[in-house]
């Protein structure tokens, strides 16, 4: 008896080809091989994960970016997937063990006062989430897998509805903000309350940018606007 395709072997082979056409995007803009590249193309399969585990699992999924000002080893580099606790509220699950993003690369904060730039800096390399960047979101320490909300721990994030659909914020205009995930060569800027991250390199930028309803675009240094 001939059947058809389930839907969550629909979503698999979607998210597989997802990743292939990223990779084949990586290979023509030549990002393969070093730092930045590996960190995009590791950022990409965690983008992939939780927009299937959203859509899969029909509950609210984040991708969290640490923000906390006080861990400047997690700081702009750790990243991790959640998803909101059907059975407790005001509860996330952990999906997995969060991940690192390759040695020296770091998330271009979206304030400018958050990191030092050199000259040269793109105008647009800066990276949007689903949140404003002044409203971050707090958990506490995972326990048993899950954690909870109100705590210590701030982050940024991309947020996919129970549909798999992408969460993006709106500027003053009322205009959807696509999130844009902007990767950069950086260091730790110690002696500072506000820069906690110092980029040298303004040629040393790549990144992705999300569309709504599914796909994305993988950016290097040229897709980014002249200063």
């Amino acid at each position: 008896m001939k059947r058809g395709f389930t839907l969550m072997e629909l979503l698999i082979v979607l998210a597989i080809m997802g990743v292939m056409m990223g990779l084949v995007g990586f290979s023509i803009l030549g990002g393969g091989g070093n730092e930045l590249g590996a960190a995009q193309r590791q950022l990409l399969g965690m983008v992939q994960k939780a927009r299937t585990q959203a859509a899969l699992s029909g509950l609210e999924t984040r991708l969290l970016i640490n923000s906390d000002t006080d861990n400047q080893d997690r700081y702009h580099r750790y990243v991790e997937i959640v998803y909101r606790d059907e059975n407790e509220s005001e509860s996330w699950v952990v999906a997995g063990e969060g991940k690192f993003l390759t040695d020296r690369i770091y998330f271009v904060p979206a304030s400018d006062d958050s990191s030092s730039q050199p000259d040269g800096w793109r105008s647009d390399a800066y990276s949007i989430w689903s949140n404003k960047e002044s409203e971050p979101f707090e958990l506490d320490a995972a326990f048993k897998g899950k954690r909870k909300e109100g705590g210590s721990e701030s982050f940024n994030y991309v947020e996919f509805d129970s549909a798999g659909n992408l969460v993006c914020q709106e500027d003053s205009s009322g205009i959807l903000l696509p999130p844009k995930l902007v990767l950069a060569v950086g260091e730790p800027n110690p002696g500072t309350d506000d820069s906690l991250i110092r980029f040298n390199d303004p040629s040393a930028i790549a990144g992705i940018l999300m569309r709504q309803f599914g796909g994305f675009a993988v950016l290097d240094v040229n897709d980014f606007e002249l200063p």
